[in-house]
């Protein structure tokens, strides 16, 4: 080990002479650098290295590489000649990349981060820049074929590496061919669809600048020869072709694609190579009927026809390759074959039959005088498809695009009537004929439709919950608008507080019983009561322990069935709720009568209209700084005794206890909720180590390792160890 590490030091020894020697570091500057430089190689010696001491050390060297820049354009020598200090410290960092890929070849974000850098180095090239440029193009091309041998599957690799041909070697043909190999191998891939689907229409797109400077389509344009070269190079400059190897995985079959571009090009090479000046009126003529089809984007179609077979049900895929045919002039065309084929395809997609609906509207300005006529067309596009799609889906789409347009024509007050009017009237049509059009989504957004205008809002919602009784969102959208009328005194005769209540404790969380929000809504409304002291503090707590049973019921039923999303959501809920009452009892005042154990709270009711006499006639003092320890002692003494905690309860519980007595116990019963789980050990052991409490530390230690599982000892034993170092 220390031969090889000393072996590296040398090869520093001329590098570090040339830094002093230029006055850009000081000795003892060099020699702390040698010394961190000593220690990164033998972090790099040892059995087992981690990808992240590779990094740690290039990005040592990067920073000393940057000072070095610093402070060499400080003192002006920016135009010396380049010695060995100005490219040794890059060098070294591809050889650290080089010995980190070959360590660990598996890892594609290093395989990334080694070609990033080169890519910045090219970019920041000293000296000779051509001779550099092409020698960083070399390696980058190596980098990209040995990267692509070892993650044929990624398709950001190739991509990058269809990208380094087309914009460094100026090789479209190899880009071409990177990306036809790639699909071979993951044809379901969309990027790499989208990426050759764009490639094709922009060697379209230059081969059209090409013929234009040459003057073979219309008038010669004006341009200099570095214009030309720039654009005539494409297929010719082969220097830093990326020399990937035949792939195992590869199939045998071709693209169609693959053939027609080959002959395509040949054709438009051999052509837009020979001078304008050359060529006779009949010639031209004959060369541009020749290849009007591929200038057309012919090959870009094929191109998109093959994409949809692999990726068939996909409508974002689709919009996708929409965008990207409007960025290129003279693909309307293909934009309009694309559009016609997710008309095609999908017939009874809500989502698709909208968006071809107002799709003409992204190429019209928001400023320009055609904008109203493209809005009435899109009105009469969704008016003929809900004629032919007349689903719940497709008049939610419907009613969102004339509240966005609602929304956004503010400035313009009769743009603004039309659409208020429309939108008024879809929602008489939808409730006409609502148990063929109306679904939970669009009953809410009617709902907020109806109350915008100031219609009768709660008639609606009151209809929405009899057909969708188990919806959520619906009854909490419903109970909601009931608690905000009767916090603010209006509709008293409709929305009075017990009816309220009876809704909340009957009707909303009987049918929705796993809704976290319709909780704390419900919660939320108590509390405000109890913060006006129409209810006392002990009928709020019998609201808190009522909802744990129930919660806790509906998590047994959960359990039982086979779906483990929907316990893990009851779980969440009850540890929620526990929290929530915890951090009421917390707050409450200082002052306050201490709560009632649960036994006492049995036949308590929540009725806000009633006469508490329990109540406190003096104002309710201000929360004290260090909160009600009391009230919340006796919270976690009825939540551990009458329901079934969870670890998060016991959490909050000990981040708000202070004394060390009841911390012990509360340490001690959130182990026990959940023996194989490693956190609360460790968070009771550091407590005993916190409090010099190392004997029952060792035994709490030794009961941990019996209860979690094996695969997690060593993990658990290292931070027990950590806490005593």
């Amino acid at each position: 080990m220390a031969e090889v590490v000393q072996y590296h030091l040398e090869q520093m020894v001329g590098e570090l002479e040339d830094l002093e020697r230029r006055d850009l570091f000081t000795k003892p500057e060099l020699k702390a650098i040698v010394k961190k430089r000593t220690k990164f190689e033998y972090a790099l010696r040892r059995r087992r290295v981690k990808c992240i001491d590779y990094l740690r050390y290039i990005e040592y060297e990067i920073n000393v590489d940057a000072l070095r820049r610093q402070r060499k354009q400080r003192k002006q020598q920016h135009s010396a000649k380049t010695t060995l200090s100005d490219f040794s410290i890059t060098q070294r960092i591809i050889a650290i990349f080089e010995r980190a890929v070959v360590r660990h070849p598996e890892d594609v974000q290093l395989w990334l981060q080694f070609v990033e850098f080169i890519k910045s180095r090219r970019r920041m090239s000293t000296g000779d820049a051509d001779e550099e440029d092409d020698g960083h193009s070399r390696l980058l091309s190596q980098v990209f074929a040995r990267a692509i041998s070892a993650h044929p599957y990624e398709s950001q690799l190739w991509i990058k590496a269809a990208a380094h041909e087309l914009e460094v070697n100026m090789n479209g043909s190899a880009a071409r061919a990177l990306l036809q190999r790639a699909l071979r191998l993951i044809s379901d891939d969309k990027e790499l669809w989208i990426e050759y689907f764009r490639l094709e229409l922009l060697l379209v797109e230059k081969i059209k600048a090409r013929r234009r400077v040459l003057g073979i389509d219309g008038e010669k344009e004006t341009g200099d020869s570095d214009e030309v070269q720039a654009t005539g190079s494409e297929e010719t400059e082969d220097a830093g072709f990326i020399d990937l190897p035949q792939l195992d995985e590869e199939g045998g079959q071709d693209l169609m694609v693959e053939k027609l571009t080959e002959k395509a090009l040949a054709q438009l090479d051999q052509k837009t190579a020979a001078s304008a000046g050359n060529l006779t009126e009949e010639q031209r003529a004959a060369m541009s009927q020749q290849t009007n089809a591929y200038l057309q984007g012919a090959v870009a179609q094929i191109v998109f026809e093959q994409a949809i077979q692999a990726i068939s049900d996909d409508l974002s895929f689709r919009q996708e390759l929409i965008a990207i045919a409007g960025q290129f002039a003279g693909a309307e065309q293909l934009r309009q074959r694309v559009l016609d084929s997710i008309g095609q395809d999908f017939v009874t997609d809500a989502d698709a039959r909208a968006y071809l609906c107002s799709v003409h509207l992204s190429t019209i300005s928001t400023e320009s005088p055609e904008l109203i006529d493209g809005l009435q067309l899109a009105v009469e596009n969704f008016k003929q498809a809900l004629s032919e799609l007349d689903t719940p889906e497709m008049w939610a789409k419907y009613v969102e695009f004339l509240s966005q347009w609602l929304d956004a024509s503010e400035s313009m007050k009769s743009l603004q009537a039309y659409f208020a009017a429309q939108r008024k009237r879809a929602v008489a049509m939808i409730s006409e004929s609502r148990d063929v059009r109306l679904n939970e989504e669009l009953a809410l957004s009617c709902a907020d439709v109806i109350e915008a205008d100031g219609g009768d809002v709660l008639s609606w919602l009151a209809d929405a919950t009899q057909r969708f009784p188990d919806s959520a969102d619906v009854w909490h959208r419903r109970m909601s608008a009931l608690v905000a009328g009767n916090h603010d005194g209006l509709n008293s005769g409709i929305a009075s507080s017990s009816r309220i209540d009876n809704l909340f404790t009957s009707q909303a969380l009987l049918q929705a019983p796993a809704s976290r929000k319709l909780w704390d809504l419900w919660f939320n409304w108590t509390e405000l009561w109890f913060s006006r002291k129409d209810v006392s503090a002990d009928k709020v707590q019998a609201r808190y322990m009522s909802a744990f049973a129930r919660v806790t019921q509906q998590r047994t039923l959960q359990a039982l069935s086979a779906d483990p999303d929907s316990l893990a959501q009851v779980q969440a809920l009850v540890a929620h709720l526990q929290t929530r009452y915890i951090d009421w009892a917390w707050k409450l005042p200082a002052s306050h009568q201490p709560l009632s154990a649960f036994g006492e709270l049995a036949h308590a009711q929540f009725r806000p209209d009633d006469d508490d006499s329990d109540m406190e006639d003096s104002e309710q003092c201000a929360e004290s700084a260090t909160g009600n320890i009391e009230a919340l002692r006796q919270a976690y003494r009825n939540v551990s005794r009458h329901a079934f905690p969870t670890p998060g309860f016991y959490r909050r519980c000990i981040e708000l206890e202070t004394d060390a007595k009841h911390l012990a116990m509360l340490h001690e019963m959130a182990c026990r909720v959940d023996e194989a789980e490693s956190e609360p050990w460790l968070a009771y052991l550091r407590f005993l180590a916190e409090s010099k409490q190392l004997s029952q530390a060792s035994d709490v230690f030794w009961r941990a390792t019996q209860t979690i599982p094996d695969a997690e000892q060593p993990a658990f034993e290292a931070a027990y160890k950590n806490m005593f170092q």
